[in-house]
């Protein structure tokens, strides 16, 4: 038996690739150095990208409780 590593979907990697630009023109999404004090970005800014490519989700927005 071969135990490969599975293959992302080519379409899950272009609707990733759309909704990173969606995230960028709008501010959302910002590049950010390795280590960097994420805390001090703008409330706007959801997401950051470090420098190896990686995107993480830093917080939520909403307009909370209903």
């Amino acid at each position: 038996m071969s135990t490969s590593t599975p293959q992302p979907d080519r379409n899950q990697d272009a609707e990733a690739r759309l909704f990173h630009d969606r995230l960028e023109k709008t501010g959302q999404l910002v590049n950010v150095r390795e280590h960097e004090d994420t805390g001090k970005l703008p409330a706007r800014v959801t997401h950051v990208r470090y420098p190896d490519g990686t995107v993480k989700r830093i917080r939520f927005t909403g307009s909370g409780y209903c």
